[in-house]
């Protein structure tokens, strides 16, 4: 054989991907265009690594769980950026540490699933978030970013590691790197930050040239989402394709957001696609994710985006592994886990279906129209989305949608109750026809938050608990008798029993459902890259009883008061009571209903409730003793020796014709959505205290407006008073703001009220320094545009939304205050100091 010939067929084997000249992304075996949707897992490196440790637990099986769970989710695509310091030595050499060998061990059992993976091989940056960064050998762990792309010693160190790692063989596979085809790309580094651009072509042509040399030869990406502003440097390089990110609700909100945040991910903007050396690039997104929400619309609604952009692989970041999702603590601002989070996880799901099937560049119209594209609709007013094609019908919650071809599924997924499945359980659920009248059903355990997952992580700190209920559900399917037979699969679940009318009892596991006793053969079969007798699942310990709930705040006078709480308990539950003090070593008690697995409810009516505060405790008894919330006391109010003080408390007040929107002598920032973002206007917000609290004010100043967007605007979400004032809001007739001007003599300020389907209405009014009340009707309220806040990153995406909704103004669809700072300021006032002092915001 020639070495011509040898060279060929070693070439064609070790390059599996290629991008045409259009900068189409395509498979060489067949030229058809790659479309995966993949995520990032981080478990071999890092904070990820060491918390493994710090459990006791066994890396390689909790990859074995995650990597099951990936294919049950739809994802075909992983990426990585490797932490390359603790896998070299100080000048590059690669080490064979515990954490490459996860990584081979990692991709390896990604290739059994079928899942291709994009590796970023170097990251400068530190390996402890959310701990303190933990020395290592590498020889990146004390260099900066910008120390990164030039010096010919430091340009030899990343030479020799990245010739070294390529021509690594993975012991799993036998395969090195290079020729790995399931490696299908390269992106270069770890979002790059460079300062200065004709460097930045030198060092990416000099890397390219380092990877090309070691033998890799599928498509070398690099990322130009980071620094834009040197996009032409860039595209004068040797790489076949470009990186971006996309997180649409910023970072580190530090609490859960509530509202509806489609129209943030309405559009993914690329400010410079029509460049003609941008053409024939391909496009990825290495990370995405809404941080800090746990919506099950959003990824959904960005997999449509991100078709309508032209990208063709893109990857969520990042994945909880199941062994830490308890505690959410590799990365608090992201959190996702099927088990964990289920319905974010089945959206993620339907996320992979929609981004499959959607061509590239198609365009749905903007929110709300684009709520429906292809089989996939969302409705963000119940938090669901459904896929309904004619074999695939998944939803994310309870939905009322009906499949559109009922006797030609093949599969379904879900989460809650629809026409075809009733369960009373808070795990995902999927369903696999086998044959005709033979499924495959996997249940997953119940979940309950307990703490907001997206505040301070610690491992110390449970965020979330999972639960192995026996459960009820109902099965519908036409193939499937109403006394159907289920046996267990999986591993020691030995379960068998008959349906009763459809319905049956069920713990978490896998389950043949079939009108025949014939479960055995079907056992060994392989299905969408998993075993049908496959199962994962951890049994989380509950260490103590948990009560979640959190008192009404006010409510007003002769009216029943609704109290819900939702339990976890290691102990037997056998009543939960609201206990009310009635004086001396006196109680009124109250048994609580149980509605399901975790909650409870009472009414209290409005002839028990005196006085302008009503207090009460919460008692769980248990097998182990009672317990009283608030405070996790040991006893019973009842006792003579109950000394805790706490109590949960509602205010009891007169009914008033006004609803407090903003209030600053009380009101807290934890529903404020801030103007954080780059190259912005500099603005100080504060709240100026004063002896009398009636006093206070907010205050928002700036020195001038001068900036890309010459704006200021900050937001109150409003869903704690929606909830509150439900049966009084649709009177509300005008909007009413107290404010001045400060030390300035006029000031231009609008306030807006914006609606969950992303309208938003306003006005602006012209602040004196003598305060004043300004009273606006809502029929003077006109059309404006929305703000996307928190601001997303990368900061070119769009500052500004315009709903294409062309409905009137209706105040009980309101979602959050918007207050800008902006709008009708002519170039000349831009210019000038800006200055806001608010004291309150009502409707009327």
């Amino acid at each position: 054989m020639s070495n011509l010939l040898l060279f060929f067929c070693f070439s064609s084997f070790s390059q599996s991907s290629y991008v045409d000249e259009k900068g189409v992304f395509r498979w060489m075996k067949n030229d058809k265009e790659i479309r995966l949707f993949g995520i990032n897992y981080t478990l071999p490196f890092a904070h990820g690594y060491r918390a493994i440790n710090y459990l006791n637990n066994d890396h390689k099986e909790a990859i074995d769980k995650d990597v099951y769970h990936f294919t049950k989710l739809g994802i075909d695509g992983y990426r990585v950026h490797i932490w390359d310091m603790e896998i070299t030595d100080s000048i590059g050499n690669v080490l064979n540490t515990p954490q490459l060998d996860l990584l081979d061990y990692l991709l390896f059992k990604l290739k059994e699933r079928g899942i291709k993976t994009l590796v970023t091989p170097f990251k400068v940056g530190g390996n402890g978030y959310p701990e303190k960064d933990f020395p290592t050998p590498g020889f990146s762990s004390k260099m900066g970013k910008w120390q990164t792309y030039s010096g010919k010693e430091i340009l030899e160190k990343q030479k020799r590691y990245f010739t070294q790692l390529l021509n690594h063989i993975n012991p799993y596979t036998n395969l090195a790197y290079k020729d790995d085809p399931d490696i299908i790309a390269l992106e270069i580094n770890n979002e790059p930050r460079h300062d200065n651009g004709e460097v930045a072509t030198k060092y990416i042509n000099y890397m390219v040239d380092v990877i090309r040399k070691a033998g890799f030869k599928n498509p070398i990406f690099y990322n130009v989402s980071e620094r834009s502003k040197y996009i032409d440097d860039y595209l004068k390089t040797d790489i076949q394709g470009c990186t971006f990110q996309w997180y649409p609700t910023g970072l580190v909100h530090n609490s859960l957001l509530s509202g509806n945040y489609l129209p943030n991910v309405n559009k993914y903007e690329i400010p410079f696609k029509s460049k003609e050396s941008f053409q024939n690039k391909a496009k990825i997104i290495y990370e995405f994710d809404p941080g800090d929400t746990n919506s099950s619309v959003l990824f959904p609604a960005m997999a449509r985006s991100f078709r309508e952009s032209g990208f063709q692989f893109v990857a969520q970041f990042a994945y909880d592994p199941i062994d830490l999702a308890f505690a959410n603590t590799e990365y608090q601002t992201h959190y996702l886990n099927l088990a964990y989070t289920p319905s974010k996880a089945i959206s993620l799901k339907i996320a992979s279906e929609a981004f499959h099937e959607i061509p590239k560049d198609k365009y749905f119209g903007s929110y709300p129209e684009n709520n429906e594209f292809l089989n996939t609709t969302l409705y963000p007013e119940n938090n669901v989305a459904v896929y309904n094609s004619s074999k695939k019908f998944m939803y994310s919650n309870t939905t009322n949608t009906k499949p559109k071809k009922l006797n030609s599924l093949e599969e379904i997924a879900g989460i809650g109750n629809s026409s075809i499945i009733k369960y009373n359980g808070t795990g995902a659920y999927f369903l696999n026809k086998l044959e005709k009248g033979v499924w495959r059903l996997e249940v997953f355990p119940d979940v309950l938050w307990v703490n907001d997952p997206f505040q301070k992580a610690s491992l110390k700190k449970t965020v979330a608990i999972l639960q192995n209920n026996n459960n009820t559900i109902e099965v519908n399917l036409p193939d499937l008798k109403e006394n159907f037979l289920i046996a267990g699969i999986n591993k020691g679940n030995n379960y068998k029993s008959k349906a009763n009318l459809h319905k049956f009892s069920i713990e978490p596991g896998t389950y043949i459902l079939s009108n025949r006793s014939t479960a055995d053969n079907f056992k060994k079969i392989k299905i969408n890259n998993f075993q049908v007798d496959e199962f994962y699942n951890i049994k989380q310990k509950v260490k103590k009883t948990y009560v979640v709930h959190k008192p009404l705040e006010y409510l007003e006078t002769e009216s029943d008061l609704e109290i819900l709480v939702k339990i976890v308990s290691p102990n037997t539950i056998s009543k939960v009571e609201v206990v009310l003090p009635a004086g001396y070593q006196k109680t009124d008690n109250y048994k609580m209903i149980k509605t399901d697995n975790f909650n409870y409810q009472l009414t209290i009516p409005k002839a028990k409730i005196k006085g302008d505060t009503f207090s009460y405790y919460i008692t769980v008894y248990t097998n182990k003793g009672n317990i009283t919330y608030p405070g996790n006391i040991n006893g019973n109010p009842l006792d003579w020796d109950f000394v805790s003080q706490k109590k949960y408390t509602t205010h009891i007040v007169a009914k008033d014709s006004e609803i407090m929107l903003f209030d600053a002598s009380i009101t807290k920032f934890d529903d404020f959505l801030w103007p954080r973002q780059w190259n912005a206007v500099k603005y100080n917000i504060n709240k100026i205290r004063f002896k009398n609290k009636a006093n206070n004010l907010l205050s928002i100043k700036a020195n001038n407006l001068i900036a890309n967007n010459p704006d200021i605007t900050f937001k109150v979400l409003l869903k704690d008073i929606i909830y509150k004032e439900k049966n009084n809001i649709s009177e509300s007739k005008s909007l009413i703001i107290r404010a001045s001007s400060g030390e300035k003599s006029s000031q231009k300020l609008q306030i807006a009220l914006q609606l969950n389907n992303g309208q938003v209405f306003g006005k602006t009014i012209l602040l004196s320094p003598l305060e004043k009340e300004f009273t606006i009707p809502f029929s003077e309220l006109k059309s404006v545009p929305m703000v996307l806040l928190p601001r997303p990153y990368p900061d070119f995406q769009p500052y500004y939304f315009q709903s294409s909704s062309k409905e009137e103004f209706d105040i009980n669809k309101l979602d959050a205050l918007q207050i800008s700072i902006g709008p009708e300021i002519n170039n000349v006032g831009q210019k000038e100091k800006q200055e806001v002092l608010i004291k309150s915001i009502v409707l009327k």
